[in-house]
């Protein structure tokens, strides 16, 4: 039966008719190194064909489409967001956590999937193994099925958002770095934090000089203040469980 959807998944991959020295796989580690390196938007063909050593046309006998190597490259990526061991353990909390932060760990590693994150829907197997893992981590949670979605929403939301100002804290790399897909030409973390500096050192601010007076004008995005405020998060999630239980 028909998926509904055109995707490079639904599609089966069209096989040279000679042997090559290429592949669909080889293709992807090449582009996904070439992101990373240097932002998504270098990966192009031509660029790959000289990375793998291979006429541009050769490509198109493994990857149809640009698109369809972006979908590829995102899938790619998206098997490090999944844990190793099955879930549940018996502990949903430090299931969300743990899920959390493999996530951020994966996508700080690869930070052009920010910007693929709100342009292209994740629906290959790895991402839908993510998902699925993700569910079995809030299975056993006494919430109706609309409340553990939104449990996972609030989630990743806070996570991806996370991601998002510690990799803008880091796109000083230039306008061609692999962090330039969320710089948006804007100023730099660095460039954010002298001026919120300066701004509080004049006094018009009362509350904002008294941060800047404890030297924690920084963007906020050190591996412990991501850690404290997932466990905000999960702890709010717990008070709803238990309010639940209790009720029950």
């Amino acid at each position: 039966m028909a998926s509904g959807i055109d995707s490079v998944w639904t599609r089966e991959e069209e096989q040279a008719a000679a042997p090559q020295p290429l592949s669909r796989e080889s293709i992807v580690t090449a582009a996904i190194e070439i992101a990373d390196t240097d932002g998504l938007e270098a990966v192009s063909i031509r660029r790959l064909a000289t990375k793998l050593g291979a006429r541009p046309m050769s490509l198109y006998s493994h990857i149809e489409r640009k698109g369809d190597l972006i979908d590829l490259m995102v899938d790619e990526v998206m098997g490090g967001s999944v844990l190793p061991e099955s879930l549940p353990s018996g502990d949903w909390r430090d299931d969300l956590r743990r899920i959390s932060q493999r996530t951020r760990e994966n996508i700080r590693s690869h930070p052009w999937m920010i910007a693929v994150a709100f342009r292209r829907p994740f629906i290959g197997p790895n991402a839908l193994r993510h998902i699925d893992q993700s569910l079995a981590a809030v299975s056993e949670l006494p919430l109706p099925p609309e409340r553990k979605r939104a449990v996972l929403l609030a989630v990743d939301t806070y996570t991806l958002g996370f991601v998002r100002w510690e990799l803008k804290a880091m796109s000083g790399d230039g306008p061609d770095g692999p962090c330039a897909a969320i710089d948006d030409g804007g100023p730099s973390g660095a460039e954010i934090d002298a001026y919120i500096a300066a701004q509080a050192a004049s006094g018009k601010y009362p509350h904002l000089h008294e941060l800047g007076s404890k030297k924690n004008m920084s963007l906020g995005v050190k591996a412990e203040v991501f850690q404290t405020g997932l466990d905000w998060l999960i702890a709010g999630i717990e008070a709803e469980v238990g309010t639940l239980s209790g009720s029950g």
